[in-house]
């Protein structure tokens, strides 16, 4: 009996021993017997090195709620060419959404992985340099991952590619081009990186590169068709002067290309364009004049206005959608025609009457100032518009205006009315208003004696 039975014992041991040498828990598939078929045979291929699959078999759309979302992931040797690899990531996909397991829905998603994993900043979980979500076109998408990692990238995702240096960069994005693809490329460090905006350029690119290496650039960012620069210096410093001065003064691009420069602080944002060239759309033009107003006739020799020649007066203030307008009529009160060109100048005063801190005018951009020659009798316009401004914690308003009409006239001051009673302006410290040049008539805006009486823009309420 002890005999037998030392005998079985030994058996049973063998047999135990023989099962934990053949079972691998790595290779455990929690899922359907369909599923773990599948992901055996794909785990077979020529040049697959690992696979997994995730079937989260207690949700309630296993227990037939809905659908399953079932992840499968396939590590492919980095050294395949973007052809071999686009032929095996596509085969092992097809074979993993025709899996079906009874009357489950099942939602196949496919991932590819290649490189040594590393650890991330999620606890458990590993990254890989080449990791790609295939999408509809499978061959194309693992095709271009692979030639962007061959090419030198050190990190590659979906539409996304990270270079280790400045020099792979500008080869990748000549890859990028040549492949017809839009990825982001940047640098792992984040002190550069490129997103198109439709269709990757080159120049763009080459614009992001040249400005992170240009003295105190802490980052270039270029984005949705414009370039974000972010100084190491502070926003009043000479460095970040200097480069601002660089922005302005860099050949433009094919396209207009707007910029915006902060320090880290972001206390002030600058914004130009490269080169200074402006959209077409923000070019200064001559005023068109609205429909039905007749030109006023010009003369060479009319004289420019002088103090006499002029009263100036204000608009009632109008308000809409957040912004605010007003209006400066100069009318003319002498006998005889006299022109005027250029902006008048403008001092906002507060109740004390003291100048308001940093509160300036700047021109229209799309406007140009014409000279215009003022008959007998009419009103010359120039507009403001400027963003509403809180008052809760700065209740200085402007309740009064300098002016003169030209630079070289004595300024008078103005006060704004609103049903024929003094009101102030919502115009404070730091406000920038935007001053339209001397026009004849601008189109939205009316002036004394036409059809509104109160020179307010037609469809919007006085504040």
């Amino acid at each position: 009996m002890k005999r037998r039975l030392l005998i079985a014992v030994l058996a049973a041991l063998a047999v135990t021993a023989a099962a934990v040498a053949l079972w691998d828990p790595w290779d455990r598939c929690d899922a359907p017997e369909p599923v773990c078929t599948a992901l055996g045979e794909i785990g077979e291929l020529d040049n697959v090195l690992d696979t997994e699959v995730d079937y989260d078999a207690g949700s309630p759309a296993a227990n037939g709620s809905g659908p399953v979302l079932v992840l499968w992931t396939f590590h492919l040797p980095e050294t395949l060419s973007p052809q071999q690899a686009a032929e095996l990531a596509a085969s092992a996909a097809e074979q993993a959404q025709a899996v079906v397991v009874g009357n489950v829905e099942l939602q196949h998603a496919v991932s590819i992985v290649a490189g040594i994993p590393q650890e991330s900043q999620v606890p458990g979980m590993e990254t890989y340099p080449l990791q790609l979500m295939l999408g509809d076109r499978p061959r194309q998408e693992t095709a271009q991952a692979f030639s962007f990692w061959q090419q030198g990238a050190t990190q590659v995702g979906n539409g996304s590619v990270s270079a280790p240096n400045t020099e792979a960069l500008l080869e990748l994005a000549q890859l990028a081009r040549r492949l017809d693809y839009e990825p982001t490329l940047e640098l792992p460090d984040g002190s550069i990186r490129y997103t198109p905006n439709g269709e990757f350029k080159l120049e763009q690119v080459q614009l992001a590169v040249e400005a992170a290496q240009q003295p105190n650039v802490a980052n270039a960012i270029f984005g949705s068709g414009s370039l974000s620069v972010y100084s190491s210096a502070a926003d009043d410093s000479e460095q970040t002067a200097d480069i601002k001065r660089w922005l302005d003064a860099h050949e433009p691009l094919l396209e207009p290309t707007a910029y915006t420069l902060s320090s880290p602080d972001v206390g002030t944002i600058f914004d130009g364009w490269i080169g200074r060239e402006l959209p077409d759309h923000l070019m200064a033009k001559p005023p068109v004049l609205p429909e039905g107003v007749t030109a006023w006739p010009g003369d060479a020799n009319a004289p420019t206005c002088t103090q006499d020649d002029l009263k100036l007066s204000l608009s009632s203030p109008d308000a809409a959608l957040g912004s605010r307008f007003l209006s400066l009529y100069a009318h003319n009160v002498s006998a005889s025609a006299c022109s005027l060109q250029g902006y008048a100048q403008i001092t906002f005063l507060n109740a004390d009457g003291d100048v308001q801190d940093d509160a300036v005018t700047r021109p229209e951009t799309h406007v140009s100032a014409e000279r215009i020659v003022v008959p007998s009798g009419e009103y010359a316009i120039s507009t403001l518009n400027w963003k509403a401004m809180s008052t809760s914690q700065d209740p200085d308003e402007t309740t009064d205006l300098s002016v003169a009409a030209l630079p070289n006239l004595e300024p008078v001051v103005l006060t704004p009315m609103h049903q024929e009673r003094p009101t102030s302006l919502d115009i404070l410290d730091g406000a920038r208003v935007d001053l339209g040049p001397w026009v004849q008539a601008a189109e939205g805006w009316s002036k004394p004696g036409e059809s509104s009486g109160s020179g307010e823009r037609p469809g919007s309420r006085a504040p």
